[in-house]
C-alpha cells in the first residue's frame, strides 16, 4: 500500500497493476473478431436484433405455408407449429449451453485462468533474481 500525504494525513492509495505473462493473456488478443456481418453476429446489437426479428417471423410463415399453401385448420397449424418451434429453439440452446461447457468458454472458467495467471505473475514479481534464475535452470534441466 502506497501512502501520500493530503492535508498531513497519511492516505492509503491502492495501485492496480495488470500483469500478463504473454500476448495470448493481453486483452487485445482475448477480444474475438467475428468475420460474420454485424446482422448475423449474435455478439452484436444489430445481430441480436435481427435474428431476433427472424426468430420471431419464422414461425409466422410457418403457419401461413401450412394454413394456405396445405390446406390445414388454423388452431391445429398454430398449436403444431408452436409447440415445433419451442422445442427446436430449446435443443438449440442447449446445445450451445453443452457446446460452451465443453469448450470451456464459459465466464468462470475465463475468470479462474485469468486469476491463475495473476497469481502465478505476482509470485513471479516477488521473487529475487537468484531464485528466478535457479528456476529458469530447473526448467532447462526439465526440458532435456
Amino acid at each position: 500500500v502506497l501512502f501520500r500525504s493530503v492535508s498531513n494525513s497519511p492516505i492509503p492509495v491502492r495501485t492496480n497493476t495488470v500483469l500478463h505473462m504473454s500476448t495470448e493473456n493481453s486483452p487485445e488478443a482475448t477480444t474475438k473478431k467475428s468475420n460474420l456481418p454485424m446482422l448475423l453476429d449474435p455478439g452484436t446489437k444489430g445481430g441480436a436484433l435481427f435474428l431476433s426479428l427472424v426468430l420471431f417471423i419464422i414461425p409466422i410463415i410457418i403457419y401461413e405455408i401450412v394454413t394456405l399453401g396445405l390446406g390445414v385448420d388454423g388452431v391445429e397449424a398454430g398449436k403444431w407449429i408452436g409447440v415445433g418451434f419451442t422445442f427446436f429453439t430449446t435443443v438449440l440452446w442447449v446445445s450451445t449451453y453443452i457446446f460452451r461447457v465443453a469448450t470451456k468458454d464459459m465466464t468462470y472458467a475465463k475468470q479462474l485462468k485469468d486469476y491463475e495467471n495473476a497469481v502465478i505473475a505476482k509470485r513471479l514479481e516477488e521473487l529475487d533474481e537468484d531464485e528466478i534464475q535457479a528456476l529458469v535452470e530447473d526448467i532447462e534441466r526439465d526440458d532435456f
